[in-house]
């Protein structure tokens, strides 16, 4: 059985963050890949990712992503990439 892949929404909890939330949950849904969604609000735990512009997207303890919306087919390649998956 494959491992959820762990990912964290870092932001304040603004719309953008709820909008980049919903993809994360909706790609991860829709091509069936096990993930575990954690959303992060907390601005000290923000920083000890380095990230200073939400929302930002980390997966497996990598930022992906921080100041923007990522496109659902650059999030799909990530999560595909993370679990060994050629594009």
């Amino acid at each position: 059985m494959a491992m959820d892949i762990e990912i964290k929404i870092l932001g304040p909890g603004c719309k953008k963050c709820g909008q980049v939330e919903d993809l994360v949950r909706q790609v991860a849904e829709q091509y069936g890949i096990p993930a575990q969604v954690e959303k992060i609000t907390s601005m000290d735990k923000i920083a000890e990712y380095g990230v200073v512009s939400t929302p930002a997207v980390v997966i497996g303890g990598d930022v992906k992503c921080a100041g923007r919306i990522p496109e659902a087919q650059e999030l799909l390649a990530w999560l595909k990439k993370y679990q060994g998956i050629p594009e």
